[in-house]
């Protein structure tokens, strides 16, 4: 029986005739041929008797504008690559992390298998699918899409009941504190004892299913003389005299009144199709009146049994999964905010994750999937088969346990490794296990309990461990880097970044050639937050451009400065690769440029060589709009990447710069000489300017000078300055 079915709806209430919604799938993709392809694959596609509505973006901002205006989006087939390299990814996680949105089912398709290793981005971005473009023929995408729009059906109708559900229960619970069937029983008996004064006899409640009362029905609460007899059958006791009564009373689905006995019947048919029968035993004579209090009585307390097992069904909806049969994370959740400071010490959570479960429901099913892990948890409550086991996500379960239950390190590496067979195949899972000692969060929510158990599992998968103990340190680490990135989005907002310029300087004469702008952040406070650490920041939080722009403006600014003071001497500024993807971000650049007046030639770009060779065929055209307008351009980190000779021989490039990692032991190994030994033979051979960095001492200075590198950076000449200490030191150079 349905839900909507335990609800009665008034006579005159109309229905309007509508017609069918359509599922709605968006398609992010800025290849418009594929994209065409795409929506001419699903045209046809029917899912329950509804057609398939293609809405279509070509870049990430137009598709956030459509996610925001249309919170029914079943499917987002998304482009992994698009105006930038990551994108796709980056929607991802603001579907994920910003918006919230854990229903809607994300398939990225990339046509570029390398620029995204699936196993990392299906774990970091939540990620449903991962598809080649080549692999989507028309029926495997009526396949997968058909899939995800059932499993975001029930997903939506699951999120929305439960938070009705908890509502519902909740309230209840707030109410009557007799939500119990038993405790609510036996609270009937004692009301019934008490209305009706019985001093000799007792009272007795069955409770049986089906259609037949029979003697196996069982004791549900006793009384008087029936005490002690809770849980046993009715045969089990001597009411012979009495079992015609209560077969008529169940027949009838009525009470019985008499003087010296009555049986009152109740039942919730449309709820659980349980049935009980009530036995009131006086030896005293019950009066009419005695008999119309209890008749009174009975019909008041059979909406309670309705009630009682009305939030009953709800409860095991909302706090159960209805799946496994398990708890549920909406119950994991409540025990935890009911768990005393005293209980937190003696406890642990333990977060288990069956690892590539996703390839698994491709491969397997849904359904059988489901099996799998009905088996699973079968064999953890085998190891477990105390504590409390919660599912809390697709492919993870919370367990709950006592510190005196713990598993020894031996025990639980045995059981990350299952070995489950389903229809005569032999499956072998393996488990992530996260440990948290609930102890060290005994003043911590229940919900960012979950939140950071579940991150400390995600970062052992990370990691690559099987299994992880929690730490302080990562909730310092999270914590802080939200606060961080607040401070971030600030500084940007208040112009709080500023330049420093480091000489690259000639080795033989030890004049200067040109510099490296490099970008600083100072707060407010005085602090100063090193590039190391918010540079990925911005990267990450898709703030990078920004920087990069702020760079670009003050290293223009910077040159200027420098000619008036007159020193014609290029600057170079770093640009990320997805910037050089997107083109606001060219256009931006080009346009200061163009409107400073500067000549091109004062000017220097930098991109890391792993970067712009991952890249090549979409970065070297940017990189040649820079170089025809005069601009040098270098690649940064040299040596660091999987660089493709072919490639170097035609890269839109001017100078190579040998990394500071190689140069930290020149003269100490073979491997490291040999790396600047070729670069060097590199730039030679395809006419490279090469810079080395990081030069620090005169040891490293000779052996490059020795080799044919003659200009560098590095504190041996000069550490990074402000523009104007720049000119001071300049005017310094030409008087010595």
């Amino acid at each position: 029986m349905s839900e909507l079915e335990l609800f009665h709806f008034s006579e005159n209430s109309t229905v309007k005739k509508t017609t069918v919604t359509p599922w709605k799938v968006l398609s992010v993709e800025d290849d418009l041929t594929y994209q065409a392809s795409l929506i001419y694959s699903l045209q046809d596609l029917v899912v329950y008797e509804r057609p398939v509505e293609i809405l279509t973006a070509n870049s990430v901002s137009e598709a956030a504008d459509i996610i925001s205006r249309n919170s029914d989006i079943s499917v987002i087939l998304l482009d992994v690559v698009m105006e930038e390299d990551d994108a796709g990814l980056r929607l991802a996680s603001t579907i994920r992390e910003v918006l919230g949105n854990s229903a809607v089912r994300i398939i990225l398709v990339t046509g570029q298998p390398g620029m995204a290793p699936r196993h990392e981005v299906m774990a970091k971005y939540d990620i449903d699918e991962y598809w080649n473009k080549s692999d989507l023929a028309r029926d495997t995408l009526h396949t997968v899409v058909s899939s995800h729009i059932r499993t975001w059906r029930y997903l939506s109708e699951l999120i929305q009941a439960k938070q009705g559900l908890q509502m519902v229960v909740d309230a209840a619970r707030s109410i009557s504190s007799k939500q119990n069937l038993v405790s609510f029983t036996e609270t009937v008996l004692n009301e019934i004892e008490r209305i009706i004064g019985i001093k000799q006899g007792g009272i007795v409640c069955f409770a049986y299913q089906g259609k037949q009362f029979s003697s196996n029905a069982r004791v549900l609460a006793a009384s008087g003389a029936y005490s002690g007899s809770t849980h046993k059958a009715l045969s089990e006791l001597n009411l012979d005299e009495y079992y015609p009564g209560f077969v008529c009373a169940a027949e009838k689905r009525g009470h019985l009144f008499g003087t010296d006995s009555s049986i009152l019947y109740f039942d919730t048919p449309n709820i659980d199709q349980k049935h009980y029968i009530v036995l009131v035993h006086s030896r005293e004579r019950l009066t009419d009146g005695h008999i119309n209090l209890l008749q009174v009585f009975s019909e008041n307390i059979s909406s309670g049994f309705t009630a009682v097992a009305l939030v009953s069904r709800l409860t095991n909806l909302a706090y159960k999964d209805q799946v496994l049969k398990s708890y549920n994370r909406n119950w994991l959740l409540r025990e935890l905010s009911a768990m005393t400071k005293e209980e937190k010490l003696e406890s642990r959570l333990m977060i288990v994750v069956v690892n590539d479960f996703t390839g698994m429901m491709v491969t397997f099913g849904e359904h059988y999937c489901e099996d799998l892990l009905t088996a699973l948890l079968l064999n953890i409550h085998g190891v477990y088969p105390k504590d409390l086991i919660a599912r809390t996500g697709d492919c993870t379960f919370a367990i709950l346990f006592n510190k005196k239950s713990i598993l020894t390190e031996e025990k639980l590496s045995h059981m990350i490794d299952q070995r489950l067979t389903l229809n005569n195949t032999i499956h072998r899972l393996r488990l992530t296990v996260a440990r948290i000692d609930l102890s060290l969060l005994t003043e911590v929510k229940a919900e960012q309990i979950l939140q950071l158990s579940e991150s400390t599992a995600n970062m052992a998968h990370i990691k690559g461990q099987r299994i992880i103990d929690y730490e302080p340190e990562i909730m310092r680490s999270i914590t802080a880097s939200h606060h961080l990135l607040m401070d971030l989005h600030a500084a940007i907002d208040n112009h709080e970044f500023f330049i420093v310029l480091q000489p690259k300087v000639n080795m033989r004469s030890g004049k200067a050639t040109g510099f490296e702008a490099l970008l600083r952040w100072q707060k407010p406070d005085g602090q100063v937050i090193p590039p190391d650490r918010f540079i990925p920041l911005a990267e990450t939080a898709g703030l990078i451009s920004h920087l990069d722009i702020e760079a670009a403006k003050q290293t223009i600014e910077a040159a200027i400065l420098l000619q008036k003071a007159g020193f014609d001497l290029p600057i170079s500024f770093n640009a990320s690769c997805s910037n050089l993807h997107h083109k606001d971000y060219v256009r931006t650049v080009l346009d200061m440029i163009g409107r400073s007046g500067l000549d091109g030639h004062l000017l220097d770009i930098e991109v890391t060589e792993s970067q712009a060779m991952l890249s090549y065929e979409q970065i070297n055209p940017t990189l040649k709009q820079f170089s025809d307008l005069g601009l040098g351009v270098s690649i940064d980190d040299f040596g660091t990447g999987y660089s493709s000779l072919a490639h170097v021989a035609y890269l839109e490039a001017t100078t190579l710069k040998i990394d500071k990692s190689f140069i930290d032991h020149l003269g100490e190994n073979d491997a490291g000489n040999h790396v600047v030994e070729m670069i060097l033979h590199l730039g030679e051979q395809f006419g490279f300017a090469v810079v080395a960095e990081g030069v620090e001492t005169e040891l490293q200075r000779q052996y490059l000078l020795n080799r044919g590198c003659y200009v560098a950076q590095g504190y041996l000449f000069a550490r990074p300055m402000s523009v104007s200490k720049v000119i001071d030191w300049l005017n310094t150079q030409q008087t010595t």
